[in-house]
């Protein structure tokens, strides 16, 4: 079966960084298509009824003119793109166009082309999520990886890229799924390099640590053996798809927290990409969207981020 993605694009530098990064990874698989989407922004509003001072006629034909300027620039967007995809080396026929125009909020109306079409992934630029404007909330890209429960968002940043994949992995179904994201989506490429990577952060801070350091010894120990059984569960899966050399995994223990440990082996690692999920399982892991996950986010800069579950 065919793997199928969602690509937005608005014609801006973001989208062409998008375009070299899927030709990095996925040019020479001829089951990999690609949809080009560009939503066409809706008229202004205060055209949509009466407008003193504009008969009705006026208003009709400044209505239509703009919305034909704004499907014009859509349809302009979609097919520069499919140009650069397929000068980047993909085949015509693997890439398809589509626009649509805005009727809602635009992070949700690409989400629910991603759902209707039933894609793999949806692919976007990376704007407005480094950490001078982390505190905005407004970020199309925020709002897909916010929103998009169930679809897989790939944000994408940087552009010295590689086919190395850097996997936090959460113990039990999370992870799971990040694993069956992976191994379809990945399926196929024999140059393909991953690091499945478990955090077992410290879990008594500071100087509560000395009294209770049995406690947190045995729970530690706990842990690690869980992920030790997982782990190989994961590899017997991932055998299926990629050789043994193509998957390593790495189990670390770190007082500086999940998301400083995960980006501080994204760096030193030279990974081009990271996956992981969007929530953790709870317990001693973070919850939601907005602790590990958003700190990856903010602060990952320079690699392409995966966010899936």
């Amino acid at each position: 079966m065919n793997r199928h993605i969602l690509l937005t694009t608005d014609g801006s530098a973001y989208s062409q960084k998008a375009v070299s990064y899927l030709a990095t990874l996925f040019k020479e698989a001829k089951d990999f298509e690609i949809t080009v989407f560009c939503v066409a922004p809706a008229p202004p509003s205060y055209l949509l009824g009466p407008v003193p001072g504009l008969n009705e006629l006026e208003r009709q034909e400044k209505l239509e003119k703009i919305q034909a300027e704004n499907v014009a620039w859509a349809n302009n967007c979609v097919n520069q793109t499919k140009e650069a995809l397929i000068r980047e080396g993909f085949s015509e026929k693997q890439v398809h166009t589509k626009i649509t125009i805005q009727r809602r909020d635009l992070a949700r109306t690409i989400l629910r082309e991603a759902y209707d079409g039933k894609y793999d992934a949806v692919v976007a630029g990376r704007r407005g999520l480094g950490r001078l404007s982390s505190w905005w909330v407004g970020s199309v890209t925020q709002k897909l990886v916010e929103y998009g429960r169930n679809v897989p968002v790939w944000i994408i940043d940087g552009q010295n890229w590689n086919k190395r994949f850097l996997v936090p992995v959460d113990l039990g179904e999370t992870g799971l799924k990040i694993i069956d994201h992976l191994g379809f989506i990945l399926a196929g490429n024999p140059q393909v390099e991953i690091e499945l990577l478990h955090v077992i952060p410290s879990l008594i801070p500071g100087e509560e640590s000395r009294y209770l350091a049995k406690l947190e010894s045995y729970l530690l120990k706990k842990e690690q053996k869980e992920a030790q059984e997982f782990f190989q569960e994961v590899q017997k899966i991932l055998k299926k798809t990629f050789d043994v050399l193509q998957v390593k995994v790495k189990i670390k223990k770190s007082p500086r927290g999940v998301a400083a440990e995960i980006i501080k082996e994204a760096q030193k690692g030279n990974f081009g990409t990271v996956v992981m999920g969007r929530r953790g399982r709870g317990g001693f892991k973070e919850l939601l969207l907005g602790s590990t996950s958003s700190k990856i986010l903010y602060n990952l800069t320079d690699k392409s981020l995966w966010i899936v579950g």
